[in-house]
């Protein structure tokens, strides 16, 4: 009888020892996928074509070629009525304008200037265009707050989709015109968030 509790015994030991390292993959599994790649010259290549299609005005090729139809295009922006951070979510991008300031790829911060007092100092402290990886996590927070209400509200695979988003991604700049968020899905780039919080001088 002792004989067959301690079999149990070592049995459940190497169970648990089993469940332990399992885990342990999928953590390192799960952190190894959300980690940024470094620059490349297939993402420059692409961030080419994007400002060659903004300065076209090209939304149908802009939208076949950047916009994931699985995850689609978040958009973070101030609502109207109660001035707060919110986004919508949609599958296409629907206005763009043609000025590209530079189509020179530089990888360096730059800042927006809100000055109500001089207008010399309001916008941007460059212009051009920029890749940074000054990601902000506007989506989580809202979703958090969102969840204190209505908890559950959003599925796993969303969940999923934003972390890949906040930890993954470029912020491209194209000063006086847009800032996207660059994600790599599937050996792809493709625009997954356009920020309007970052030129947004209202309180």
């Amino acid at each position: 009888m002792i004989r067959d509790i301690l079999t149990i015994f070592v049995f459940s030991l190497f169970l648990t020892a089993c469940s332990v390292n399992q885990l342990s993959k999928e953590k390192e599994f799960i952190k190894k996928e959300l980690e940024r790649e470094k620059v490349s010259q297939e993402l420059l290549n692409d961030i080419s074509y994007i400002l060659f299609l903004l300065k076209r005005k090209d939304l149908g090729n802009l939208n076949n070629r950047f916009i994931n139809p699985k995850i689609g295009l978040y958009e973070i922006y101030k609502s109207d009525l109660e001035n707060k951070i919110t986004f919508k979510h949609s599958y296409q991008i629907d206005e763009v304008i043609d000025v590209i300031d530079s189509f020179e790829v530089k990888e360096e911060l730059v800042s927006f200037n809100c000055s109500p007092n001089n207008d010399a100092f309001y916008g941007w402290n460059k212009d051009g265009t920029f890749l940074t990886t000054h990601i902000k996590s506007y989506l989580s927070q809202i979703i958090q707050e969102q969840n204190k209400i209505t908890p559950n509200k959003y599925k796993t695979e969303e969940l999923a989709n934003i972390a890949l988003i906040e930890k993954t991604s470029y912020e491209l700049i194209v000063t006086n015109n847009v800032i996207f968020y660059l994600t790599k899905i599937d050996n792809l780039w493709y625009i997954t968030l356009i920020d309007k919080i970052k030129t947004d001088c209202s309180k």
